[in-house]
């Protein structure tokens, strides 16, 4: 090579480099590289620190791109039931990595069934909810992933409201589908009714009826007050719930931890955040409501009017000293069961089955009469030196829509269910089964529970005394007991996605609502439905799912959202214990840190009868309007 040819390639090479040099220090001079760096190094010599490159880790730290979602995965799990659940796995790109940041567990949907319905009712609801959970899981791994592609996990209301804009866009598939059936079906029958002859001018609706007809519907209905008929009034049609709706509480879960994660927060400090636009400073602990028997119409035994005997902590004691004393009362309660029974403390196969336990953990027990659990619960409580209504308070589920039995027309699934006991006898129609064979009107159902309650001044809390469409009932139910007793909305209340933008009215309140992570709800949602319900004076409790799983993210959410209570099952059972344990290492690290808010004394806002409206008659001897229905 001539020494001209190398000259030349010398200078190529040159112009070359200094090119690459220029790009490099427009490359870094954009990034503010040189800036940092020498920020960073200036201020690393003085403080020293023992990890010098974890120092300087966690400050570039905060110049990374925000970590965008890359995939989204579902596959099917087991909850607490052995039924088939949604476990949901979220991956992002965080600093130029792909990385599984979330993978949640959860039971989306809960059964609308007693156990005592049959056979082949029930089996056909295993059957819907195991087709919802692989449709869900399949709308999960295509279209839910397709649209959170490259979006921040942190935008929580954003990303709930892309899943349920898929799931509004297949209902609304759906509706339109089954609505042209229709069409089509009536077209049809309207073709067959023209070619039949007709036989007589009268059709059978037109024929006169019958004596006997006429006093068959008269006595349709009959029981009520003064011979008056009883007016029942049907459930709401239930909400059209397409196959798989249940993704959105599977993915809005899955994407609220993938948030926390790669915010690098606390998951009930970033719920907290997401509920009041910035993290709050101090957090309350929601007291527990623990579940020690299970009775209702699905239990052997007459009583059929509590559901749920439950157990509240006393405000103001640290969880980590009132949760043992409530499995204690839970322990003692079993061997009083099995010292009763007679059971020898040597056969554990005869102590096993002395100890039935339902679904949730609870123990079930063939009560006759109503006041037995909370009697029971209360000797334990006597026995381990506790005082009912100072060191532990309790709660009842009367599941009111469970006991009420419809009249002809009324609720099919109602209707369908039957009684395998054999000292149960078909109720009447129309009435509140409190008793096997003892049924109650609404307004009698009013003057049973005030009575009652009275009897039991340790009871702070109730849940669903009656349907919603006893609307009145309700409302004198709470002006009788709502100045000692919360009056808990859980099934009368529409599910938190509708009740945010519905009105709430003073004709039908109540002190509390509960709220349950499942099916269409989504994280969103029930944040935005607990604010607004609590500015209505309402109580904010959230709740676990029948088919529950160990995953504990409830127990955070509570603690995120403000609420007084959260509604956890038995102690007993991994996935019930779970929710507890994470609650004590909660209230801990909030101690830990000075941010714990104590817990004030129950506060219960009073709830009085409306004043009619102008015009309308008052029914009753007292026709004095109120000043307000509600007072704090």
């Amino acid at each position: 090579m001539s020494a001209s040819t190398k000259s030349m390639t010398n200078v190529k090479e040159a112009r070359e480099l200094y090119d690459l040099k220029e790009r490099a220090a427009k490359f870094y001079d954009e990034n503010g590289v040189p800036q940092k760096m020498e920020e960073i190094l200036n201020s690393m010599f003085y403080e020293n620190p023992a990890d010098v490159y974890g120092h300087l880790a966690n400050y570039f730290q905060g110049y990374s791109k925000t970590p965008t979602i890359t995939k989204v995965r579902a596959r099917t799990a087991i909850d607490g039931k052995g039924q088939a659940s949604i476990q949901t796995d979220i991956f992002c790109t965080v600093n130029n990595k792909e990385k599984l940041v979330s993978s949640t567990l959860s039971s989306s949907t809960t059964p609308s069934l007693l156990e005592i319905a049959k056979a082949e009712e029930l089996e056909e609801e295993m059957k819907e909810r195991e087709n919802n959970v692989a449709a869900a899981i399949q709308l999960i791994n295509t279209e839910v992933c397709t649209k959170l592609n490259g979006q921040d996990p942190s935008k929580q209301e954003e990303l709930d409201t892309l899943v349920s804009e898929i799931i509004a866009k297949l209902k609304a598939a759906e509706e339109e589908k089954l609505a042209l059936e229709a069409e089509q079906t009536e077209g049809t029958e309207e073709t067959k009714d023209s070619d039949k002859k007709p036989t007589s001018s009268v059709s059978k609706s037109d024929k006169p009826k019958s004596g006997n007809a006429k006093n068959k519907d008269k006595q349709k209905g009959k029981g009520g007050k003064g011979g008056a008929p009883v007016v029942v009034v049907p459930d709401e049609p239930k909400e059209n719930m397409i196959c798989g709706s249940c993704c959105m509480s599977a993915a809005s879960q899955a994407i609220c931890v993938a948030g926390a994660r790669t915010t690098d927060s606390p998951l009930f400090e970033y719920i907290g955040a997401l509920r009041c636009g910035q993290t709050p400073k101090k957090f309350r602990m929601p007291l527990p409501m623990v579940t020690i028997f299970q009775s209702g119409r699905s239990a052997p035994g007459k009583s059929c009017c509590i559901k749920e005997y439950m157990l509240v902590p006393a405000p103001g004691k640290p969880l980590c000293e009132t949760i043992p004393q409530i499995v204690a009362v839970y322990n003692d309660i079993v061997k009083s069961i099995v010292n009763k029974n007679g059971v020898p403390t040597n056969k554990k196969a005869e102590r096993v089955a002395a100890k039935n336990v339902t679904d949730i953990g609870a123990l079930m027990m063939p009560f006759d009469r109503p006041e037995q659990g909370l009697d029971l619960i209360q000797e334990s409580m006597g026995r381990l030196g506790l005082t009912p209504g100072e060191d532990m308070y309790m709660a009842l589920n009367l599941a009111g829509h469970e006991i009420f039995d419809y009249d002809t027309g009324g609720s099919k699934e109602k209707a369908s269910q039957s009684f395998p006991f054999a000292d149960k006898k078909q109720p009447e129609k129309g009435k509140y089964e409190v008793i096997t064979g003892q049924q109650k009107l609404a307004e009698d159902m009013v003057d049973f529970w005030a009575e009652f309650l009275g009897r039991y001044p340790a009871v702070i809390a109730v849940i669903d005394p009656l349907r919603k469409q006893e609307d009145k009932q309700w409302m004198a139910l709470c002006e009788k007991i709502s100045e000692k007793c919360y009056i808990l909305g859980d099934k009368v209340w529409h599910r938190p996605g509708l009740l945010k933008d519905e009105e709430i009215t003073e004709n039908f309140t109540s002190s509390g609502v509960i709220y349950k992570l499942e099916q269409m709800n989504t994280v969103s949602d029930v944040i935005k439905c607990a604010k607004k319900m609590e500015e209505n004076a309402n109580e904010t409790v959230l709740s676990t799912n029948i088919g529950e799983t160990s995953d504990d993210f409830i127990a955070d959410m509570a603690v995120g959202i403000n609420a007084r209570f959260l509604k956890i099952g038995a102690p007993c059972r991994g996935e019930r214990i779970s929710k507890l344990n994470r609650l004590v290492s909660i209230e801990v690290a909030l101690k830990d840190s000075d941010r714990l808010l104590p817990h004030g004394e129950f506060k219960f806002p009073t709830i009085t009868v409306p004043p009619p409206p102008e015009g309308e008659e008052v029914e009753g001897e007292d026709a004095e309007p109120k000043e307000s229905s509600r007072k704090k």
